[in-house]
């Protein structure tokens, strides 16, 4: 399952749970106090992309006067939807890299620093921002510190951690926050024309963007983790050939849809109730020996799925061994006699 910003060119460029972020940026923009930087900053499928279009492309659009939210009739607009706005750049990772290098931040630098095209602002985008090397982001802060008049850098980043302090203090920063539960499946409602899970939003961290486009495959997936685990649980699956099919089909979600029942099994074990379990949205039959949980089994098994959807973004490891010697430990601590 992918995780993209903008799932769909027909959403629009502002979402409900952007409104605060807009009206800042608007009185900003009405009082000619823009920042020369802006830092907006979330979890992906929040639509932190689709933000700096619509900033972008309020800027320079010709008809903004009261507010800034562009037309869409203009040239200006036009030019900027059609990628060919001589006074926007968007700057992403080349094909083939995976990094923003010093070339690609150099460029922006010079081009902001030319005169306009169209005599108003000149506009770069550099996403996503962490992905800049130290070199990148160093070369960057000349720019930022002695910005040419009329010019806006907007960086998009899925995380602050590989921004140098530097960089970031010298940005205005704008965390994107995930909308509240009601707000956001009512908003997945409108769009999919249907009931959206809870459990969809919840497997997605609450990002509206991710569970649109997630819900169809969620089902699936849900509905194969829970028969899985409850034929692995009863002794009627071969745990390395689930090992095998989990290493070779989606298996961060996976790991991300068992860290949550796990979870969901800790506030359990903690509340004494199943009310407050709420993933998956059915239950999944534990053997009779896991009656009583140790709860620091779960939070032991959860962080080591952590650590290993974090080693699958940084690693190349073995991905059969290694999702058999976890569903071998999650065998472990539900097939064991544990105290009370």
């Amino acid at each position: 399952m992918a995780e993209p910003e903008a799932p769909s060119a027909t959403l629009p460029l502002a979402f409900p749970w952007h409104e605060p972020l807009v009206k800042q940026i608007e009185s900003a923009w009405l009082k000619d106090r823009l920042p020369h930087a802006l830092l907006l900053h979330g979890q992906a499928g929040l639509g932190k992309r689709r933000l700096a279009e619509w900033v972008a492309r309020g800027l320079l659009c010709g008809n903004s006067r009261d507010q800034l939210d562009a037309c869409g009739q203009c040239n200006g607009c036009r030019l900027a939807a059609a990628g060919s706005h001589p006074d926007l750049m968007r700057v992403t990772p080349e094909e083939g890299k995976h990094q923003l290098s010093v070339d690609q931040v150099r460029a922006v630098s010079e081009w902001l620093s030319m005169t306009s095209h169209q005599q108003g602002w000149k506009i770069a985008i550099i996403d996503p921002a962490q992905l800049m090397t130290i070199a990148a982001a160093n070369s960057l802060l000349k720019t930022l510190e002695e910005p040419p008049a009329r010019s806006l850098l907007i960086l998009v980043a899925s995380s602050l951690q590989g921004l140098p302090a530097t960089l970031r203090s010298r940005c205005q920063r704008l965390g994107i926050p995930r909308p509240p539960a009601a707000m956001a499946l009512k908003w997945l409602s409108q769009v999919t024309s249907q009931t959206v899970s809870p459990q969809v939003l919840e497997f997605t961290g609450g990002a509206p963007l991710r569970a649109l486009e997630v819900h169809d495959a969620f089902v699936s997936l849900d509905e194969e983790m829970r028969s899985s685990l409850t034929d692995l649980l009863a002794g009627r699956a071969d745990v390395t050939r689930v090992a095998q099919f989990w290493a070779k089909e989606a298996m961060p979600d996976r790991l991300t849809w068992l860290d949550l029942w796990l979870m969901s099994l800790a506030r359990e074990a903690v509340a004494g109730t199943g009310d407050l379990v709420t993933f998956p949205g059915q239950p999944v039959p534990l053997p009779t020996s896991a009656n009583v949980l140790n709860i620091s089994y779960l939070y032991r098994l959860a962080d080591r799925i952590r650590e290993l959807k974090s080693q699958l973004l940084r690693t190349a490891l073995n991905r059969d061994l290694a999702a058999e010697m976890l569903l071998a430990e999650l065998l472990t601590v539900f097939t064991r006699r544990q105290p009370g």
